[in-house]
C-alpha cells in the first residue's frame, strides 16, 4: 500500500517535475507501451498531499504544453526558457525571435509562469549543444529574461564554475534569486551558489552516493528545496539514500508492458514520491528536528522563492 504521509507539510509545494516528458503518454523512446496515464498520475499527487506543482519546460513547445496543463489545473505553474541540450534551436538569425515567443508567452501568463528556466549549463552532454553555444544562449537568455523579475530555474551538470560565473557578472541585475536544481556537486560549490543567493534543489539524482549524502547534510536547511524531476532521478535500490526511506511505493508498481490503469509504472518516478526526498534529508540529518518541522522549513523556502505573493 502507499503509505499516507503522517503530516501534509513536506508535500505541500514542490518544484521539477516533467510532466510533458512523454511517458505519462505512455511512450517510452519510439514505443507506445500502455495508455497515456497523465491525470492519473497528476491524481495521485495531489491526493499524496500536494498542492502546487512546478512543471519544468525547457523550450518554447514545452512551455506552451505545460501552459494547457496548467490550464487543466488549478495547482499547477510551469517554467519558461531553453534547457542547454536544446540550445542548438538558437542561432544568430533566429534568436531574437525566439526571445520574443517568451516574452509574449510570459505576458499572456505570467500568473502561471512562476521561473525563468529550465537553462543553465549541461558539459555532460555536449553532443547535443557545444560548450560554446551553451554558455552563449544561456547569458542570452540571462541578461534578457531576468527583466521579468522571476526565479531563475538552473541547470548544472559538471558546469559548476563556468555557471557560477556568468551568475556572478549579472549578481545585481538578478533580483529573485533561484535555485540550482537536481544539485549532485560538492559542498564547496554549493556554499558558493548559495552565498550568490541561490537555493539547492535536491532529488534522487543528488543522493546516489554517500559523498552526496555528506554534502546534504552539511547544507543550511532554510537553502533546500525538494524535487523529484520524475519521470527522472527516482530513488533506485543501488541509491546509498535507499536505506533511509520509509515510504515504499513497490505494490503500486508494475512493469510497464504490464501497465494497468491505477498502478504506477516501475522505474518511471512521479511526483507523489517526494516524501523519500523528505524521509532522507531527515534521517541524514539526524533528526535535529521532527519530520513535520523539517518539511514545514522546506515548504517555507518554496513559498518564499516560488510563490511570496499568495
Amino acid at each position: 500500500m502507499l503509505r499516507q504521509p503522517t503530516t501534509q507539510c513536506c508535500n505541500r509545494k514542490y518544484i521539477g517535475a516533467n510532466l510533458t516528458d512523454g511517458m505519462y503518454q505512455g511512450i517510452y523512446g519510439s514505443s507506445k507501451k500502455h495508455d497515456a496515464d497523465l491525470d492519473q498520475v497528476i491524481k495521485r499527487a495531489f491526493q499524496s498531499g500536494l498542492d502546487k506543482i512546478i512543471i519544468t519546460a525547457g523550450t518554447h513547445n514545452e512551455t506552451i504544453q505545460a501552459l494547457e496543463l496548467c490550464s487543466k489545473y488549478e495547482n499547477l505553474y510551469t517554467t519558461c526558457g531553453y534547457h542547454p541540450t536544446r540550445c542548438s534551436e538558437f542561432n544568430e538569425s533566429n534568436e531574437n525571435e525566439i526571445l520574443n515567443q517568451i516574452f509574449e508567452l510570459y505576458e499572456k501568463n505570467s500568473e502561471k509562469i512562476v521561473a525563468i528556466g529550465e537553462f543553465g549549463l549541461d558539459y555532460e552532454r555536449t553532443q547535443f549543444c557545444n560548450i560554446e553555444q551553451q554558455k552563449r544562449y544561456f547569458e542570452f537568455q540571462l541578461k534578457h529574461l531576468i527583466s521579468l523579475n522571476k526565479p531563475l530555474f538552473l541547470h548544472n551538470r559538471a558546469a559548476s564554475q563556468d555557471l557560477y560565473d556568468i551568475l556572478y557578472k549579472y549578481r545585481d541585475q538578478i533580483t529573485k534569486g533561484g535555485v540550482i536544481h537536481s544539485f549532485d556537486g560538492t559542498l564547496d560549490e554549493a556554499l558558493q551558489f548559495i552565498q550568490l543567493g541561490y537555493f539547492i534543489g535536491l532529488n534522487g539524482c543528488s543522493m546516489k552516493t554517500q559523498t552526496n549524502l555528506d554534502v546534504i547534510k552539511q547544507l543550511p536547511l532554510d537553502k533546500i528545496l525538494v524535487e523529484t524531476d520524475a519521470p527522472w532521478c527516482g530513488i533506485k535500490p543501488s541509491h546509498t539514500s535507499y536505506s533511509h526511506i520509509k515510504t515504499q511505493f513497490t505494490s503500486e508498481t508494475v512493469k510497464k508492458e504490464k501497465w494497468a490503469s491505477g498502478k504506477m509504472v516501475k522505474d518511471r518516478n512521479e511526483p507523489c514520491t517526494i516524501i523519500q526526498i523528505c524521509e532522507v534529508i531527515h534521517s541524514i540529518r539526524g533528526n535535529q528536528e521532527s519530520f513535520e518541522d523539517l518539511c514545514e522549513k522546506i515548504y517555507f523556502n518554496t513559498k518564499q522563492l516560488f510563490f511570496s505573493n499568495q
